[in-house]
């Protein structure tokens, strides 16, 4: 009962009091006006609508700079910006703002300045465009980005862009906050560095999203830099489709590998006896694969024998040729024989006209007839073995 008549206390209060009282939210929103209020600034200054919007175009930023720098210890800011009037003309205001001790919202008084205002907005960042104010308004609702900034001891005094909704944020949630409260011990190097005057650039994944965070000092020519301000892009788009890159190119990877075990299809028709049925064009390069795994074949089961079958093979080219002999030479020098099947007509033309010498290396005319030949020297040595 009691707090309810408080309330309508207040109600009155707020509603009667001759100054003009304003209250908004973190991000600049207007909450409440009295009658004061809007009959000072105009019936506009209307709740739901944002503060900056009735400023003059170059002192809206420097508005919501100033509303983000107000501490909830009580103690009042003041600062001096134009505001517009229905008619079009200005109004120079003097804000006195101030947040309770553990509250969120801003309580301002205003009252027409005496003097001339001096901007609260630093000169060199003044815009004499309000386009400029259009631009950054279009670039905050609808890039993926979230835009801050921090006064030099880490206090935020900016905070907005479309991407606070991955947060579950709004604008404004975090003015007058500290960068250390917010983060605590998981605030990032790259961030403290910032803050002391450094720039830089990191990725980070948090709260299950990718994001590409930037700092930039603000330079200060009497104590170095006046705080930060950042940049964080959210990155999951680009994440995900370098992901299904990296998949896809695994995926062909796989792909190639099979198509090369395919390519070059060894087989152990009998103990101690490798075949190498060669399909289509052997080229210089698919002849430098069938070696290297050939070799290693043989190697790995110990043959002693390794056919090559060049039944399916219309064409050689002169590398092609000398890469088959050196094939052979090479199966001898790990200790097991290699022997040619299969020759067509066709390339025992083309090897004659290339002069290649096959004197010493074993062919058939058939892989049954270089099969039978293998079986026939095996038997023979264990034969020997045995005696």
């Amino acid at each position: 009962m009691a707090t309810e008549q408080a309330e309508h206390v207040f109600e009155a209060f707020f509603r009667t009091y001759p100054g003009a009282f304003v209250i908004l939210s973190p991000g600049g929103q207007v909450m409440a006006t009295n009658a004061a209020a809007r009959a000072l600034a105009g019936a506009e200054l209307a709740p739901g609508t944002r503060v900056e919007e009735h400023a003059h175009p170059d002192d809206a930023f420097a508005l919501t700079q100033a509303l983000g720098r107000v501490t909830d210890d009580g103690a009042p800011s003041r600062f001096t910006c134009r505001a517009r009037q229905p008619n079009g003309g200005m109004l120079t205001l003097t804000w006195q703002a101030w947040r309770a001790p553990g509250r969120s919202e801003i309580f301002a008084m205003l009252s027409l300045a005496e003097a001339p205002p001096a901007h609260t907005r630093e000169p060199e960042k003044a815009t004499e465009n309000p386009v400029s104010e259009l631009v950054l308004r279009a670039i905050l609702d609808h890039l993926d980005i979230i835009a801050w900034a921090t006064d030099a001891q880490g206090i935020y005094t900016f905070y907005d862009g479309k991407a606070l909704a991955a947060f579950g944020a709004s604008p404004g949630q975090l003015l007058g906050k500290s960068v250390f409260d917010v983060f605590g011990d998981h605030i990032s190097p790259a961030m403290k560095a910032a803050l002391g005057g450094t720039p830089g650039r990191e990725s980070i994944h948090i709260v299950g999203s990718h994001w590409d965070n930037v700092y930039l000092p603000i330079p200060d020519a009497a104590h170095g830099h006046a705080g930060v301000i950042g940049i964080s892009q959210n990155t999951n788009e680009g994440q995900r489709i370098r992901e299904e890159l990296e998949a896809r190119l695994a995926l062909i990877e796989r792909q190639q590998a099979v198509i090369r075990d395919l390519e070059t299809p060894i087989i152990q028709v009998w103990e101690h006896v490798l075949t190498l049925p060669m399909i289509g064009v052997v080229d210089s390069r698919r002849a430098a694969r069938v070696m290297d795994d050939l070799l290693g074949a043989v190697t790995r089961t110990s043959a002693r024998f390794a056919i090559l079958d060049l039944t399916g093979v219309e064409v050689v080219d002169t590398a092609t040729a000398s890469h088959l002999v050196q094939m052979i030479r090479a199966i001898r020098l790990l200790g097991a024989e290699g022997i040619l099947t299969g020759i067509r007509p066709t390339v025992a033309q083309t090897l004659v006209s290339l002069g290649v010498d096959l004197s010493g290396i074993p062919t058939h005319g058939t892989l049954r007839h270089g099969l039978a030949f293998c079986m026939r020297r095996l038997e023979r040595k264990t034969r020997s073995a045995t005696i």
